[in-house]
């Protein structure tokens, strides 16, 4: 009879699955550098708050009010611009409200039809 040991990697049991007692922190996509003023504002030229952890997939942004995270339900698809006041740097990008909690809202960038 012939034996096979099996080897976990770390975060995993022995059977391929993750361990309920570890986290695995790998990102999919770096996170970006922003300053702290950078800011996040609608088409409208409404300022809906300020961004924070954006990376390749999406970002977070802390709402000004709660008026603006009850305009920015989950699903809601928009086009929005990144400002970054003290360089002057604007950044055109369609997103997808993922969630909202609390004063702040994540975002999931996305492709808007034309």
């Amino acid at each position: 009879m012939m034996t096979t040991k099996t080897t976990a990697h770390p975060g995993q049991t022995g059977v391929g699955e993750p361990s309920p007692t570890m986290h695995d922190d790998r990102r999919k996509f770096e996170r970006l550098n922003l300053t702290e003023h950078a800011v996040a504002v609608d088409e409208n030229g409404l300022q809906l708050g300020r961004v924070a952890q954006a990376s390749g997939g999406g970002m977070l942004i802390y709402a000004n009010s709660a008026q603006i995270l009850a305009e920015l339900p989950k699903g809601r698809r928009m086009r929005i611009h990144i400002v970054e006041p003290a360089s002057g740097t604007t950044t055109m990008m369609d997103v997808e409200v993922l969630y909202v909690h609390d004063a702040y809202v994540g975002m999931g960038f996305v492709t808007l039809p034309a």
